[in-house]
């Protein structure tokens, strides 16, 4: 008999393999189809440089369309006929009424807190290059008004101004002597300084203290100190370099005999105008200098101006008639480095020692200073 063979496994199994791939070949596309189909659609976003890049592009478009173009050319000549066509103000002097505006003339910019004061006379007229600037505005009538009240008393008082920066100048009796008191050791200080300290004659050691205490304090014996140890041959020379003539000694050896000589304001001016060119320097000497006439005790430039406007000066004040035709004086001259300008300043009269009378003389030439710039 024989067995009965039957198929074998394999064979069944080989014949089966091909189909069950065929078969998971085609499912597993079907399969994940579905699943996409089931997912929501996910939106990828760009890189961010590929991102910039397309605005770019888009930007770059646009510029060179015809659009573009003529609205940037409409910008530009709206820009120009505004520049073209807006009016830009003048300012002029002020009327002496204070009635600029009824007679069309644009106002100039003010100070603050300017009103209108009406002019009063007063014994000389003003001089100077900015004298019709300053009798064309309020600057006028406040000026007058503190002289008139200052003459009233029965004494005398000249000025005069000169600002830097224009060479604008304003003077009033300027050319009239007087006693300069003690205002007189400020230039006689800085010859010392400049002809001797500067040029290695003398030393800032030895001078410093004497000097300070002169200026500082105005002592008459720190001052008689410097004239016993360095003599007044140095004051002659000092002001010779300065064009600054002796005045009505007629000589510099006439003048230079006297500690407090008689000046007029013309020539205390041309002093502190000489003085500030060495103070600007910025030599040690200088320096030390300009803090002795900044720190100085007594002041009614300072008081009248207050302590937010830096200044230079030196005062001086007598109360009687004495010896060595010594006179009744209040002087001060400086320097005021405003904010509008830096300017010199000069003021000498006769009143016996009245240090806060000449508050108003500065406040008010601060404000002419105003209309000489």
């Amino acid at each position: 008999m024989i067995p009965r063979i039957e198929q074998p496994i394999v064979l069944y199994e080989a014949e089966e393999r091909p189909i069950r791939d065929r078969e998971g070949r085609e499912a597993g596309p079907r399969r994940r189809e579905q699943a996409r189909r089931r997912r929501p659609p996910q939106r990828i976003a760009p890189h961010p440089r590929r991102r910039r890049r397309s605005r770019l592009r888009r930007l770059r478009r646009l510029a060179r369309t015809p659009l573009f173009a003529y609205a940037v050319a409409a910008i530009v000549l709206s820009v120009a006929l505004f520049v073209l066509t807006v009016p830009t103000p003048h300012y002029s002097e002020v009327p002496p009424d204070g009635k600029a505006e009824e007679q069309g003339v644009p106002p100039k910019p003010r100070p603050e807190h300017d009103e209108y004061v009406e002019p009063r006379p007063i014994a000389h007229e003003f001089e100077g290059s900015s004298a019709d600037a300053v009798r064309a505005t309020n600057a006028y009538g406040v000026l007058t008004r503190a002289i008139g009240e200052f003459e009233d008393t029965g004494d005398q008082v000249s000025f005069a101004m000169l600002d830097l920066a224009t060479g604008n100048d304003l003077r009033y009796d300027s050319g009239r002597v007087q006693y300069p008191a003690s205002s007189i050791k400020a230039p006689y200080t800085t010859a010392v300084f400049q002809q001797l300290i500067e040029t290695g004659q003398a030393s800032l050691e030895e001078v410093y203290p004497i000097a300070e205490e002169t200026i500082v304090e105005s002592s008459d014996d720190a001052y008689s100190e410097l004239h016993e140890r360095y003599g007044m041959d140095i004051f002659a020379t000092w002001l010779q370099d300065a064009g600054i003539g002796p005045g009505e000694y007629g000589s510099y050896g006439e003048m230079i005999i006297w500690h407090y000589p008689h000046i007029n304001t013309d020539q205390l001016l041309a002093m502190w105008l000489h003085m500030y060119n060495y103070l600007q320097s910025g030599t040690e000497p200088s320096q030390t200098l300009a803090s002795f006439l900044e720190r100085r005790t007594v002041s009614a430039m300072r008081a009248a101006l207050g302590p937010d406007v830096r200044t230079f000066g030196k005062m001086g004040w007598f109360e009687y008639f004495g010896d060595y035709y010594s006179e009744p004086a209040t002087v001060e001259g400086g320097v005021v480095f405003a904010p509008e300008g830096t300017y010199i300043v000069a003021v000498m009269t006769t009143a016996p020692a009245q240090i806060s009378e000449l508050d108003p003389i500065f406040t008010a030439l601060a404000r002419a200073h105003f209309e000489m710039i």
